[in-house]
């Protein structure tokens, strides 16, 4: 996966427009682009903040939306 198609997975799953198998697929897989790995670690850990019932932890969405601006930044 590329930067900015992980940038977008996040994307989809902040905006509720993808469901949340997406979202745990990307979370859960080791990606070979170390740069994107880095990035996936970290959502994962956010996972469990966003990923549940009710409304997301306000902090963990504010990361994840920093996470998309560095992984564009990446190009």
């Amino acid at each position: 996966m590329t930067p900015e198609e992980a940038a977008q997975v996040i994307e989809r799953f902040l905006a509720g427009v993808s469901n949340s198998i997406e979202w745990c697929d990307f979370a859960e897989t080791p990606q070979d682009d170390p740069r994107v790995e880095r990035y996936r670690k970290r959502c994962d850990t956010l996972s469990p903040l966003v990923n549940r019932p009710g409304e997301m932890d306000r902090a963990a969405v504010e990361e994840l939306r920093t996470i998309v601006e560095e992984l564009r930044a990446l190009g």
